[in-house]
């Protein structure tokens, strides 16, 4: 059971990873594009939008690459895991608007997806993996817990 649960979490890392390297790269490639689709929230103060489009693809790819090797790997599931719960806030503030509204998840060329309770279910779902992400595997805190040397 603990081999297939740290096989779960392994999968969990990558398809997460995949999924925040899918939003960010179109991002980083057309920040004109993602400054628009902030505008379009009308959520964000007109000054701060070019900062949050330079920031969250760059604290996406960084979450994403630090599951796959590895590094500070918990840290990295708390910053995506941060990032989901901002965009599923930004998602139901959309629906309780009644704004209909294109999401911009990834990118603007990407097949459009209006912002809906399927999208804020999927982000749950998203949600949940980034937990099983952040997982350590079962057994290695307890053996490094008994290093006390």
């Amino acid at each position: 059971m603990a081999r297939g649960l740290a096989a779960l979490a392994v999968l969990a890392r990558l398809a997460v990873a995949a999924v925040f390297l899918a939003a960010a790269l179109p991002k980083i490639a057309d920040p004109a594009g993602f400054v628009a689709d902030l505008r379009n929230y009308q959520v964000f103060p007109h000054w701060s939008w070019t900062a949050i489009a330079g920031l969250v693809p760059m604290l996406e790819v960084v979450g994403a690459v630090a599951l796959v090797i590895g590094w500070k790997r918990r840290a990295a599931a708390v910053l995506l895991g941060l990032l989901t719960t901002s965009f599923l806030i930004l998602i139901g503030s959309v629906i309780a608007r009644g704004i209909d509204l294109q999401c911009g998840c990834f990118g603007r060329d990407a097949a459009a997806e209006s912002i809906g309770w399927p999208l804020f279910l999927r982000d749950v779902g998203l949600l949940a993996l980034v937990g099983l992400a952040g997982r350590e595997a079962p057994g290695v805190g307890a053996a490094r817990a008994g290093d006390v040397r």
